[in-house]
């Protein structure tokens, strides 16, 4: 596809649309105010190839696209690692052409991110010294490789470069010779949407470990005419036999492969629900102009902010995991293709319940409700997370007392540990041993009220007494481990007392050696130990190695050192 000419000489022509005040405000917010979340840095829009989807290969072929400059570049890699970002990903254009690609890498390291991602087209990988001199940097990376193909000759019609496919293969080549992660990721377009069959075949060949398959958004595409869109956008339900056909070949060749499909709507693949992602984790990126680095936005939310659902979508049972449609793809091909599902056309379709999350929603929704408007005495639900992919949801609570609970559901007998079993799932808590047992009894007597009013479900068997039975004895012991902790830190703050002078020799949490060195050579070793006694925690100290000193003057040095804290 060649750049578009003069304005008005297209039917119609779609533009990038840009960030607005509020747009910044809020990523100003996110960057701010996260922790843990991921970085996407854009090193400019030059490439070296011409995908059809991508307005980086357009700026490019328009002679546009300009280096970005080096140090705003290390400066915004440098604050995401201040504001917590643990994983960052380089993204283009192309990035390995930015000159400062290499030094750009090997500061991200020295920052101390956990996860460093290079998204690239491969073009680059075959050059002699290129992949050893980023593996000389001694960091697992991540290589995620633009496959826009299921064969070579989709791949070229996307890119645009006859020669794009053989050297991802080249390249792959030598990053399995050097042991590095693979994944790769592909967009769908008219071009290449009927070769998704060939990928299961094409990752499980070049030890490719995860494959995200994604659909073209609109505003990353540059200027185009209407006819260039309708080419990019097909139907996604003309696009949903291919999907269908890749991930049952996925499932029957490998089911334990990483296969994930992006931005789909639901109603367009019901059955394969478990497999499409709308979102992610908390994504920070900063995109750049053709010359300059712009404002970071949350991705996850500027994405959302560029569909919406038709009408219809209120009735489907996908309605709270759905984003909806891109508005250019309705204004295309309009929404008579989504049909809402409803939760009973699910479980038809989904007897194994791999989409648990979503089935299982409407069930909890009460007992959600009740621990927002009227939550147990002490207790605060701070949000609830969903894992489609591991079929579980999360409720995470917190007490006044400063400790914390989640409950997690999961499906029917397929966890250990529940207090809560019915005919459509099972309820485990996990609770940190600060919290005390009677807390957890109150969130577990609101547990069992909610989930027995819960519609359609019936409840087999509660098990709250021994979680709570547990839950005391961790906390019983917690108590100990901080009683010791207490004591030792004392030491270490005053470490001589009534003409004897301490010293900490062993701690393993539970149980620690100190040893003691008084007047005329007398020493003794205290060995302190965390009990349970009548249902109290306590630390009692008991003394060998004793020379020069007698039980009272030794008594009288632990008192000193140790105060009356401890049973002699």
């Amino acid at each position: 596809m060649s750049p578009p000419g003069p304005a008005d000489t297209l039917t119609r022509v779609f533009r990038l649309p840009q960030l607005t005040e509020a747009d910044r405000a809020a990523a100003r917010t996110v960057t701010s105010t996260r922790r843990g979340h991921q970085f996407e840095i854009q090193l400019g829009h030059l490439c070296n190839e011409r995908c059809v989807f991508c307005s980086s290969g357009q700026l490019t072929a328009m002679k546009l696209a300009r280096h970005v400059a080096r140090e705003p570049i290390f400066e915004a890699l440098s604050a995401a690692r201040r504001d917590g970002a643990r994983r960052v990903t380089f993204v283009g254009g192309e990035p390995t052409l930015h000159r400062a690609f290499h030094d750009a890498l090997a500061h991200c390291v020295a920052l101390g991110f956990d996860e460093i991602v290079i998204f690239t087209n491969g073009v680059l990988l075959p050059h002699p010294g290129f992949v050893e001199r980023v593996v000389a940097l001694g960091f697992p990376f991540e290589w995620r490789i633009s496959i826009q193909g299921g064969h070579e000759a989709a791949h070229v019609a996307v890119t645009g470069r006859a020669d794009s496919f053989r050297r991802i293969v080249e390249g792959l080549a030598r990053l399995r010779e050097h042991r590095q992660r693979v994944t790769a990721n592909v967009c769908l377009t008219e071009r290449n949407w009927r070769s998704l069959p060939d990928y299961p075949a094409l990752v499980r060949a070049h030890g490719v470990r995860q494959l995200h398959v994604d659909i073209v958004r609109p505003s990353s595409t540059g200027e185009r005419t209407e006819d260039e869109m309708r080419e990019l956008l097909p139907r996604y339900s003309v696009m949903a036999p291919a999907l269908d056909a890749m991930l049952a070949r996925f499932d029957r060749d490998d089911p334990g492969f990483d296969v994930s499909v992006g931005n789909v709507p639901f109603c367009v693949l019901p059955a394969w629900a478990h497999r499409i992602e709308h979102g992610g984790e908390e994504t920070v990126t900063q995109a750049s102009d053709t010359a300059a680095l712009e404002q970071p936005v949350d991705k996850y939310a500027w994405h959302a902010s560029l569909r919406r659902h038709p009408p219809q979508c209120a009735e489907c049972v996908f309605r709270p995991r759905c984003t909806g449609v891109f508005e250019e793809y309705l204004g295309l091909h309009g929404a008579a293709e989504f049909v809402p599902v409803s939760a009973a056309q699910l479980r038809s379709l989904d007897p194994a319940e791999r989409s648990f999350t979503t089935l299982v929603a409407p069930l909890l929704a009460p007992l959600e409700a009740a621990l927002r408007t009227a939550p147990p005495d002490g207790w605060t639900l701070r949000r609830r997370d969903a894992d489609a992919r591991s079929r579980r949801i999360d409720m995470h609570l917190a007490h006044a007392s400063g400790a914390g609970a989640t409950l997690r559901f999961v499906p029917s007998s397929q966890a250990a540990g529940a207090v809560l079993e019915t005919d459509r799932f099972d309820v485990v808590p996990e609770a940190g041993d600060a919290l005390a047992p009677g807390a957890l009894e109150g969130l577990l007597r609101a547990l069992v009220a909610g989930v027995s009013a819960a519609p359609g479900v019936t409840l087999r068997r509660a098990s709250v007494e021994a979680a709570c039975a547990a839950q005391r004895a961790a906390h019983l012991a917690w108590r100990g481990r901080e009683g010791l902790r207490g004591l030792l830190e004392r030491i270490a703050r005053h470490p001589e007392a009534g003409g004897w002078r301490a010293e900490v020799r062993a701690n393993d949490g539970t149980e620690a050696v100190v040893a003691l060195v008084g007047r005329a050579g007398a020493a003794a070793e205290i060995v302190l130990t965390v009990r349970a006694v009548d249902g109290r925690s306590t630390v009692s100290a008991a003394a060998r190695g004793v020379r020069g000193a007698g039980p009272t003057e030794l008594r009288g040095a632990v008192r000193a050192l140790f105060g009356d804290d401890v049973a002699r």
